[in-house]
């Protein structure tokens, strides 16, 4: 299990956003998201509003599927 290095208490879990079919990572807990190809660090997250906005996709974890490790 990999925890979430901004809030230092979710879990990093990978997901694909429907829309798009594009692979993330995305923190359980503050909503901290990653590209799949990223390395996970408190330096390279972003905001998953911002993040969804540039999709043009909503905000809501409905966006999602969660992918099983």
């Amino acid at each position: 299990m990999k925890i979430c290095p901004y809030c230092l208490q979710g879990e990093i879990l990978n997901a694909k956003i429907i829309k798009t079919n594009e692979i993330i990572q995305i923190c359980d807990e503050c909503d901290t998201v990653w590209k799949s190809s990223e390395i996970i660090s408190d330096k390279t997250g972003r905001a998953l509003d911002l993040f969804m906005k540039h999709r043009n996709c909503s905000c809501s974890w409905r966006e999602f599927e969660i992918l099983k490790s």
